[in-house]
């Protein structure tokens, strides 16, 4: 069965934005005294009745996407997501975002991603030209964002994590070759935690537990107080970054489980219809692999991309059947509703029976780095991501502007790069 019609029979009516054209090398830094100018589409007004959400996904370095993107969205003047739910390089984005003061949360974004890349060297063989960045495509940009991803898991990230030279001969709980501990004390100093926890906007944060295999989520919308120790917890990916001891729980990275936890944010019993801007790092949808590399690369695009694909089909379905429910319940007498049942068949029809999601998925290049696009942490990818995602938004503003008015069950808009 083709994709199309199975996103039919799922109750999903597919928008598909036209991708823009490819991006240029960007050659300044994240500390650009003008940022780019910001969306000139307003966000739709929302019913005063209608929930608004943000779900940001892991991909370590290309969690600089989702800050260009949320960054984006505070310069347009929108109002904010009532609820955000990340994981991983997305825990660390909503962190930022909900750990400060509207007006100052692209500014904390900016100062975060801004000390995590990698500059280009003082002293190279290169001439100059080579040293402004690397061009858009081809053999040159690939061998330059390898060279970048080695550099990084060899000698790590100030602020984000460090190597572990002796992590394979020392046997201990979650073993691993880096080390988040710079990340725990980093955290602080960009995120007031307890502004995190007054609970605008909510916060939901995705962790894995590595023994049991079960989702673990912290969420301020149900009382649970988020720290650092979460946040890190989070980006706990074996064998690649330590775990994190929570209690009697050992917890790792939330995308072993959901890497884009988008089904929480309809997992409610407001009745409320739903608007939700996904960021999402894998896209399914690519070019055919190359090379043993980009094969890699592409397994991990489309195991993360088509988990959320999963999700969204699953969740237009929920959608059909609440609002079918609904219908029969106008025209069921009192008493039957009561019968037995009867009535908790009807309790499955409370929740959102509408909702319309935008999902910009960043499609990286074949020659982004292949599999090690996750480790370029220099500046000139970090810049292009940033970029992709604030153009992404603008992208998402104009497809909502441009939408015909909501309906019972899911309206899914596509963005990409």
């Amino acid at each position: 069965m083709r994709e199309s019609n199975r996103m039919a029979a799922a109750g999903l009516r597919p928008w598909r934005a036209q991708a823009p054209a490819r991006r240029s090398p960007m050659t300044d830094t994240l500390t650009e005294q003008h940022p780019s100018p910001s969306p000139t589409i307003p966000f739709p007004a929302a019913a005063p009745a209608m929930r608004t959400a943000l779900v940001l996904s892991g991909g370590v370095a290309l969690g600089a996407v989702e800050a260009g993107f949320c960054a984006a969205l505070e310069a347009a003047g929108t109002p904010w997501p009532d609820w955000v739910a990340a994981t991983s390089a997305g825990a660390i984005n909503a962190a930022l975002l909900a750990g400060n003061p509207p007006g100052r949360r692209a500014e904390a974004l900016r100062a975060f991603w801004k000390a995590a890349e990698e500059p280009a060297p003082a002293f190279s063989f290169l001439p100059e030209p080579f040293l402004a960045g690397p061009p858009p495509r081809g053999a040159w940009r690939q061998a330059s964002s390898h060279a970048a991803a080695w550099r990084t898991l060899l000698l790590g990230r100030p602020g984000l994590f460090a190597p572990r030279p002796w992590a394979a001969l020392l046997p201990q709980d979650g073993a691993a070759l880096h080390d988040l501990a710079p990340l725990r004390r980093r955290l602080p100093e960009l995120v007031d935690f307890d502004r995190l926890n007054s609970g605008a906007p909510r916060l939901s944060v995705v962790t894995t537990d590595l023994a049991s295999g079960e989702r673990v989520v912290f969420d301020t919308g149900r009382g649970d107080r988020i720290g650092p120790e979460h946040i890190v917890a989070a980006c706990g990916l074996p064998p690649l970054f330590g775990p994190s001891r929570i209690g009697e729980r050992l917890l790792g990275d939330g995308g072993l489980a959901s890497n884009t936890p988008l089904d929480l944010v309809f997992d409610t019993p407001d009745a409320a219809p739903l608007l939700c801007l996904v960021v999402e790092l894998f896209a399914a949808s690519g070019q055919v692999p190359r090379s043993l590399g980009d094969s890699l690369s592409r397994a991990g695009d489309l195991a993360f991309g088509n988990q959320t694909q999963r999700i969204l089909e699953g969740q237009g379905r929920a959608l059909r059947l609440r609002a079918a429910l609904r219908r029969v319940a106008e025209r069921l007498p009192a008493g039957a509703r009561a019968e037995a049942g009867v009535e908790e068949a009807l309790a499955e029809a409370a929740g959102p029976a509408a909702a319309t999601v935008v999902r910009f998925a960043y499609r990286a290049a074949l020659d982004e780095g292949g599999p090690g696009k996750l480790f370029d942490f220099s500046a000139p990818s970090l810049m292009e991501r940033w970029r992709a995602g604030e153009a992404g938004l603008r992208a998402a503003l104009r497809r909502l502007a441009e939408a015909p008015p909501g309906h019972d069950g899911l309206t899914l808009h596509e963005v990409g790069t």
